[in-house]
């Protein structure tokens, strides 16, 4: 295995794959499996962002938003 590779918790997973109808496709199980791992991912990363750099990335994004709003008027 790899040091940075995602783990996904088996009782999660099977918790979330029982949400799933009876009968299922491969590709809708490996979707499922790969949204999931996308999930853990993406809480990973926030978990090492601090709040203070959110709030710069949001308000950086905002001021660019507004500065497209203006040009456009």
């Amino acid at each position: 295995m790899y040091s940075d590779e995602i783990l996904l918790d088996k009782n999660q997973v099977l918790a979330n794959l029982s949400q799933l109808p009876d009968k299922v496709s491969s590709e809708d199980l490996i979707e499922r499996i790969l949204f999931m791992k996308l999930i853990e991912s993406r809480l990973r990363e926030t978990a090492e962002v601090s709040n203070e750099q959110v709030m710069q990335e949001l308000k950086e994004i905002k001021q660019k938003k507004l500065a497209e709003v203006q040009k456009k008027a």
